[in-house]
């Protein structure tokens, strides 16, 4: 059967999640990569591979091709928000007749850089005429594993410039249970033009995230509080740029000030079952911070 939704993003941390509950509910899917070398993970029945470039007009209409619903990520970079616009301009002219997009928790606020290109981001979908539903996850629990893994698993300490802020962190499994649900069959109109936010069942604080990773593992996990300073030094080494960099400081700082703490049932009420806990992601994902033996 030809596809009839596409996933951009489809190889990263929510995307290859989303292709796989698309997969398993029978929804025919276009999975958008930038290359097919990375699309191994994603190898799912009903699952398209396409590679598509959001700055080639070429690939981007070939990707759209025939396609009635669009799952909307787009990178992390300074252009994110003309990438969107530019992107949806191409789905108008495809005849595209629904757009889930992911967002970010608190774009509505339009408070920190990352937030305000968000909720740009969402208004070009609201300005397009394509019936839509804003999906606005808080931070992922994911991170932990892809930024954090390797300090935990070396020396047993999870560094952040978080205090004792509480966040109320999402699993990406849960994003993509609710826009799987969303996009599979026909869509879904009591969901039409709303945007929800997406978050965990409690906040967290950064000792409870190390306690619970150090049940998992059975090995202690200690968080040691840095300064900001010292973050941007960290990041830095590791290769981000400046833009990045900057949009993170930002971001920590919100988080800090209580703003991110907020709890949704959302999850529950789309996808029709509780959100994982922090203790059931870290006891899902164990082995990512355990030391080898």
């Amino acid at each position: 059967m030809p596809s009839r939704t596409l996933v951009t993003g489809a190889t990263g941390t929510v995307g290859s999640f989303l292709v796989r509950e698309l997969s398993k509910r029978g929804e025919p899917t276009r999975a958008a990569v930038h290359t097919e070398a990375k699309a191994g993970r994603i190898a799912e029945a009903n699952i398209e591979i396409f590679e598509m470039d959001f700055a080639d007009k070429a690939s981007v209409d070939a990707a759209l091709k025939g396609i009635e619903k669009v799952y909307l990520l787009t990178p992390f970079s300074p252009g994110q928000v003309e990438m969107a616009g530019f992107f949806i301009d191409r789905a108008v002219e495809a005849g595209v007749r629904y757009i889930v997009r992911q967002s970010a928790a608190g774009a509505e606020t339009e408070a920190i850089t990352l937030l305000r290109g968000h909720r740009m981001a969402e208004a070009r979908v609201e300005e397009s005429g394509i019936p839509y539903t804003h999906l606005r996850p808080n931070s992922f629990m994911q991170n932990f594993v892809n930024f954090f893994s390797d300090s935990i698993r070396t020396s047993g300490r999870l560094h952040l410039p978080l205090k004792n802020a509480a966040v109320s962190y999402i699993d990406a499994r849960d994003i993509a249970a609710v826009a799987a649900t969303l996009l599979a069959g026909s869509v879904k109109e009591e969901h039409v033009n709303r945007a929800y936010a997406l978050t965990g069942p409690a906040p967290v604080t950064m000792d409870a995230v190390a306690a619970a990773i150090s049940r998992a593992t059975g090995r202690p996990v200690q968080y040691m509080d840095i300064s900001p300073a010292e973050a941007k030094l960290g990041m830095k080494a590791a290769g981000m740029p400046d833009w990045a960099i900057e949009s993170m400081i930002e971001l920590y700082e919100f988080q800090r000030d209580g703003r991110a703490e907020r709890v949704s049932g959302a999850v529950e009420e789309i996808a029709g079952r509780a959100p994982f806990s922090f203790d059931d992601f870290a006891r899902d994902n164990a082995a990512a911070f355990r030391a080898a033996a």
